[in-house]
């Protein structure tokens, strides 16, 4: 009877403390990225103001619009377009990036372990050396 009750306890605390701990770390991570994506735009402003100081205007104009086009929805806006280019252009290297097996290490990319040095038996061999 006792663990009974212990154990129903100890279900509607976690019931009610999963959820807040789950909320607690969304929270969290939210707060990083927002943060992050505010200080980007902030780098972002100032390279365009550095550009528009060095009288390249355009280049400040492009930086701030592209700047603008960022969002924490969409981060990379034009992956998509990237991606589809990239396709058209090299159809086996798409093909190739679209399946699910992992590349495997080739041959000569695998590291072989180091030796390790060989002591003599005798030691006398190593006092001549000194």
């Amino acid at each position: 009877m006792f663990q009974k009750n212990v154990q129903w306890f100890v279900d509607r605390l976690v019931e009610r403390m999963v959820p807040s701990v789950g909320s607690l770390f969304t929270s969290a991570l939210q707060r990083m990225l927002i943060l992050n994506h505010a200080e980007h735009h902030d780098q972002l402003e100032d390279q365009a103001q550095q550009y528009e100081a060095a009288g390249k205007k355009e280049i400040a104009k492009l930086i701030r619009a592209q700047a603008q086009s960022l969002s924490l929805d969409k981060p990379l806006p034009l992956a998509d377009q990237v991606l589809s280019e990239f396709g058209a252009e090299n159809p086996a290297l798409f093909e190739a990036t679209q399946t699910s097996a992992p590349l495997a290490l080739t041959d000569s990319t695998k590291r072989r372990k180091p030796r390790r040095p060989t002591v003599d038996a005798d030691p006398e061999a190593g006092q001549g050396q000194s």
